[in-house]
């Protein structure tokens, strides 16, 4: 359900609740609204690929090598300098995004959460992950 109310707003769009990014007088190609618009696309990409990390773990690690679909390093992601305040056309957007990251946290935590769980039982079991030792069976006895 969370996934449904995020996918509506997707990169580039303001979602379907924000009549101000109609408003009249405002210039598309304003400066300011438009690295904003940027900004908010690429942290939208962000979530967007986390709630796939989350549908499938493995993603491109399960690609063969060579395809397209093979992993890259991710860049880790600074804040930009931005020349002016959030203009309030893009308010409705940031604070969607803001609600779906607070989502997809909450759920990439559970994962972890399960994961080390998942360790913890591994790792409990006796010889599991230790070296293979010489082992000798005295048949004659």
């Amino acid at each position: 359900m969370a996934e449904q109310a995020y996918s509506d707003i997707g990169p580039g769009r303001a979602g379907p609740n924000d009549a101000d990014s109609s408003l009249p007088g405002k210039i598309p190609e304003d400066t300011t609204l438009a690295a904003w618009m940027a900004v908010l696309d690429v942290l939208e990409m962000a979530v967007q690929a986390a709630e796939r990390t989350l549908k499938d773990p493995l993603g491109p690690l399960a690609a063969p090598a060579g395809s397209a679909a093979e992993p890259r390093p991710e860049k880790r992601w600074s804040p930009p300098s931005m020349t002016g305040p959030l203009p309030a056309t893009a308010r409705r957007r940031a604070v969607a995004l803001a609600a779906a990251q607070e989502r997809v946290a909450l759920r990439l935590e559970e994962a972890r959460l399960g994961v080390a769980r998942q360790l913890q039982a591994v790792s409990s079991v006796p010889g599991v992950g230790e070296s293979a030792g010489a082992l000798y069976l005295d048949v004659n006895g």
